[in-house]
């Protein structure tokens, strides 16, 4: 059987100068400041939906298009597809706007706006050789099964206990410099067997860069105990909060 490869070949928003009738007025475009996401622009959304999309949802390649409403508070509201692909990318889309941190909302004469967004992503396909049997069993032998914390005898731990991870992160995280930024981001990530720190996601964030520098400084971080099963070193997923309270 063939390895399908989906990687997201384009995203990019398309605005129009139409009005979309609801709950307030909703510009799009030209005649106002553009919304920021994270502190920056769309690239800091798209790199939002490309750490948090997953890809393996997609099973064909071609075009999903999807459109959002950014209200006069910064929230995502009114999700819906407007071109489907197939049904688990449309799914998959819903959800990862669904957990989208607020945007800073656009402004027409100063004043915040509800604008609409439209967003294509388009994968691409590629088909692989497929690896013979015994790469194939080296390869799953190697990465083996990947555990929760509640499902494994002997927890991963960091050297000196959490509190040494704890201080791990308040030394290293670089507040954003937003006066009265507060709030706590939900990150997961992978302990290897090895104690590495692999596959970190930001499951929710609260913009300025937060997600980000979270990724950074988990990336970063130095290994880790790992779990154990049985007797044997194990793959575990752990999810952790994060407080960010800035000066």
């Amino acid at each position: 059987m063939k390895l399908i490869k989906l990687f997201l070949f384009i995203l990019f928003p398309i605005s129009g100068f139409s009005q979309i009738q609801g709950e307030g007025e909703v510009y799009l475009t030209q005649e106002r400041i553009d919304a920021k996401f994270g502190g920056g622009g769309i690239e800091n959304f798209t790199a939002f939906i490309k750490r948090n999309f997953d890809y393996s949802k997609v099973t064909k390649a071609g075009k999903l298009e999807g459109a959002f409403t950014i209200d006069e508070q910064g929230n995502v509201i009114k999700i819906r597809i407007t071109q489907v692909l197939d049904i688990e990318s449309a799914t998959e889309f819903i959800r990862v706007l669904k957990m989208c941190p607020k945007w800073e909302p656009a402004k027409r004469g100063g004043k915040p706006i509800s604008i609409e967004i439209k967003y294509p992503m388009v994968f691409n396909a590629k088909a692989k050789p497929e690896p013979n049997a015994t790469a194939a069993t080296e390869n799953e032998d190697d990465k083996g099964k990947l555990y929760n914390t509640a499902g494994v005898e002997k927890k991963p731990d960091f050297p000196g206990g959490l509190k040494e991870f704890y201080k791990y992160i308040v030394q290293n995280f670089k507040n954003p410099d937003v006066k009265g930024l507060a709030g706590k981001i939900f990150v997961t990530f992978v302990v290897e067997k090895d104690g590495s720190i692999t596959d970190v996601k930001v499951l929710r964030d609260i913009g300025y860069g937060t997600g980000e520098e979270a990724v950074r400084v988990l990336r970063n971080s130095p290994n880790w105990i790992p779990a154990e099963q049985n007797g044997k070193k194990v793959r575990v997923q752990y999810s952790l909060p994060i407080n960010i309270k800035a000066n």
